[in-house]
């Protein structure tokens, strides 16, 4: 008798801690919102808890979107990044999603950057991951430049820098910083070299990033298929027609200063926009 109270209060304790570990994750993520709607800073959560690991970050995240899609957005995409050194991935929302050459407002944001990417659309619905990159190829209708323009909303985003590990973990919970993406005209895939475009990024006249096509070890179609594959697919979400990709960034991250911005991707296009 002795050793089955001692059991059932065992797998009790268990359980308890199993609810407590998930009411965590839930709390987190409410905590990351509240301050996304109140335009604060996000807490430092990995400080306040060193031992969450990539499954927890996740979970968070995941809640951190449902969260935001309660609130009446919707899923306008899907983004990759430090593709394949230390890949993470999260959720574009609709809300963010730019085109033409826009003005842009600065103090809507936090911690403004600047990322040059490619952005992909898939002809059709998608559920299940792709075979390899020749299958994701066929199933591509559009490619296009795209500009993110995330809101890294830490009020230590300039130490973090210094720690990729803890800024990747961050990143992770709060969606990857994801705010906005201009997208500019879409064009075919087809007879187009991703990887080898030369894109050039110039402010106000001055070039701050560069990708030289014919040195660069990029390879973006690999990009997409771990975006696609293994966060979109592997966390239960829908690729539809609508969505935009983009894999990473090509150029680096620039900080979101005030001026005018010209984005050169070759014979894929060129994008204006204006940060104020």
């Amino acid at each position: 008798m002795r050793r089955l109270i001692l059991c059932v209060l065992t797998l009790l304790c268990t359980a308890i801690a199993h609810a407590a570990q998930r009411a965590d994750t839930a709390y987190i993520a409410e905590l990351l919102f509240n301050a996304h709607e109140r335009a604060q800073p996000f807490p430092d959560i990995v400080r306040i808890n060193p031992a969450l690991d990539d499954p927890q970050l996740y979970a968070i995240q995941h809640r951190f979107v449902a969260l935001r899609l309660a609130a009446g957005d919707s899923i306008g995409g899907y983004k990759g990044g430090f593709i394949p050194r230390a890949p993470l991935g999260g959720v574009l929302l609709a809300s963010g999603r730019l085109t033409g050459a826009p003005v842009i407002e600065r103090d809507g944001f936090q911690s403004l950057l600047v990322e040059a990417e490619i952005g992909f659309r898939l002809c059709t619905r998608r559920t299940l991951p792709f075979a390899d990159v020749e299958t994701l190829r066929a199933a591509t209708c559009a490619v296009f430049p795209a500009i993110e323009l995330p809101d890294a909303a830490f009020a230590n985003l300039a130490s973090l820098r210094e720690d990729f590990t803890r800024l990747r973990r961050l990143l992770v919970a709060t969606n990857v910083a994801a705010s906005h993406v201009l997208t500019g005209p879409e064009r075919a895939p087809a007879g187009l070299d991703l990887d080898r475009l030369d894109v050039r990024v110039v402010h106000d006249g001055n070039e701050i990033g560069v990708r030289p096509g014919a040195t660069s070890d990029d390879d973006i179609w690999q990009r997409l298929l771990w975006t696609i594959n293994e966060f979109v697919i592997a966390n239960g979400y829908t690729v539809e027609p609508s969505h935009v990709i983009i894999p990473g960034a090509l150029t680096g991250l620039h900080p979101g200063k005030p001026g005018h911005y010209a984005v050169d991707y070759g014979a894929l296009g060129e994008v204006e926009f204006t940060l104020r």
